[in-house]
């Protein structure tokens, strides 16, 4: 941890340019922490670097990778690294780049420093209000709560520091938390943050950019999911799907407005990027554009074939769903080249629909970047119908509202079919798979999908549910099916080097064989 974290608030890289341009602030000099926090405007410069923090290529490739690789809806594409290529295969050690978590510590560290150092300057900088102190630790609760919420997904223990990293006197060496206490350390602090949010900032991409009021639901519903308290994550998600100012975006249009264009009517909260400032190197690399079509990543064959793993155009004996899924066309190619297809979703402008019914792509040339959507209102709806199937004492009622819920997203991506029925979806196991494939179906390369299926072996218990959507992946290797058995081969080993450093650090029980070699 003292790698981590030692000497990152010391210096801190931030400038204002100004209020118009507050969400494409660049780090420019050096500011020493003594002559710091003096103004609002100096406050405001490290909530900045808060949200940059979390725009990091570091942080951004971790989000898809944590909650992507691991799932069925990736596999190797082109040129791909070994520790990638290690993690897709579940083939996961200590030594692995991607389990360092350092890059989401580093945003933690930014948060703390802020509401450790900024309640004081209103005392300095009279225009510099209690009121706009609240708002600002608002919306960096929440990205701190983000980041935690990301690291126990992934590690399910960790770390848990609420303190600024200022001196050599602080204690470096860390133990790792339980994941009651560190989800419910993320809970109290979004329901603080929740009392001071603004509801808009007056401005497209800030209301999108910045933490909102229903960005902080947002978040929380996907806590409350998490942590299997179904009742509030509807609650939340109501919140959110109550507020009309939120809309659908139209099945042709969701390619171009929500992962091209970016900031759309349906977006909750994404990471911003200018072309000038900072590009999203993450889906460049992983996905691709128009100098470099093929990315890391594809999608895999076995998902478009026929059979019990056949994504779209799925049928069972009185069910068939998505026959004509603008999803299918618009997501990913239709040309496999190698273990997959190459991926659509970010790494397009446009597909055009031709008299045929096929698409030609429209790449987005590599002069143009993209923002990294974290919710959108697809998501809500979605998960509200996931905490509906998903409570033990589900009723009838419940099962209606999910299947409308999931109707929501189904049928704007398939206009010309009908309404999905619930007598073809009669048991809860059959409504929780029919949420898991339309989740899959619509956020798939969101970083979303591992998370899902962890999520559905939390729920049952049992590690093991989640082998029929892996196994194809894993051609049957029966080594690695056994490291998917046990729930604690769900989650990241800790980094040696973490380990090392931090003689309080414990691995993961999965990992310590490993680890001690």
């Amino acid at each position: 941890m003292k790698r981590t974290l030692k000497y990152i608030s010391l210096v801190l890289l931030v400038s204002l340019s100004s209020c118009t341009d507050w969400l494409d602030l660049r780090p420019e000099s050096e500011v020493v922490l003594e002559d710091f926090w003096q103004t609002e405007s100096q406050a405001t410069a490290v909530l900045s670097s808060c949200y940059r923090g979390l725009q990091s290529d570091a942080c951004v490739e971790r989000m898809l990778i944590w909650g992507e690789l691991r799932s069925d809806n990736l596999v190797a594409g082109n040129s791909i690294n070994t520790d990638l290529l290690k993690i897709i295969n579940v083939n996961i050690t200590s030594t692995n780049y991607y389990t360092n978590w350092a890059p989401f510590y580093s945003v933690i560290n930014y948060c703390n420093t802020f509401l450790y150092f900024a309640p004081p300057v209103v005392e300095r900088d009279q225009n510099f209000t209690v009121s706009k102190l609240h708002n600002y630790e608002s919306e960096v609760l929440t990205i701190r709560a983000m980041c935690y919420f990301y690291l126990v997904r992934a590690f399910k223990e960790v770390p848990l520091v609420l303190t600024p990293s200022i001196s050599d006197t602080t204690n470096y060496n860390r133990s790792k938390s339980s994941e009651r206490v560190v989800l419910d350390q993320i809970i109290s602090d979004l329901k603080t943050a929740e009392q001071y949010a603004r509801l808009s900032y007056g401005k497209g991409a800030y209301n999108k950019g910045r933490i909102t009021l229903n960005a902080i639901y947002a978040l929380l519903a996907d806590v409350y999911l998490w942590d299997k308290q179904y009742d509030n994550c509807i609650e939340m998600c109501n919140n959110i799907i109550n507020d009309k100012t939120y809309v659908l975006v139209d099945g042709e249009k969701l390619l171009n407005e929500v992962f091209y264009k970016g900031n759309s009517t349906e977006s909750i909260f994404e990471l911003q990027y200018n072309k000038d400032i900072q590009y999203n190197n993450t889906v460049n690399y992983f996905f691709g554009y128009e100098g470099n079509k093929f990315g890391v990543l594809s999608f895999p064959a076995y998902l478009t074939r026929t059979g019990n793993f056949k994504l779209f155009n799925y049928s069972e004996v009185a069910v068939k769903e998505s026959t004509d899924d603008i999803r299918e066309k618009n997501f990913f190619g239709s040309t496999d080249y190698g273990t997959g297809y190459p991926i659509y979703k970010y790494a397009l402008n446009q597909c055009i629909k031709n008299a045929d019914e096929t698409v030609t792509p429209v790449y987005r040339s590599s002069a143009t970047t993209v923002n990294w959507v974290i919710y959108r209102l697809a998501d809500i709806v979605l998960m509200k119908s996931e905490a509906l199937v998903s409570k033990q004492n589900a009723t009838e009622t419940d099962f209606q509202e999910a299947l409308r819920m999931v109707n929501k997203t189904y049928l704007r991506s398939n206009p010309t079919a009908d309404s999905l029925l619930i007598n073809n979806y009669s048991s809860q196991s059959a409504m929780e798979s029919l949420v898991l494939r339309e989740r899959q179906r619509e956020l798939m390369f969101e970083g979303k999908r591992w998370f899902d299926l962890v999520r559905l072996a939390r729920r049952r218990n049992d590690a093991t549910a989640i082998l029929a959507y892996i196994s194809p992946k894993l051609a049957g290797d029966n080594m690695q099916m056994n490291k998917l058995s046990v729930m604690d081969g769900l989650y990241m080993p800790v980094i040696q080097s973490e380990i090392e450093i931090n003689p309080n650090i414990k691995q993961n029980p999965f990992y310590e064989e490993e680890t001690a070699q």
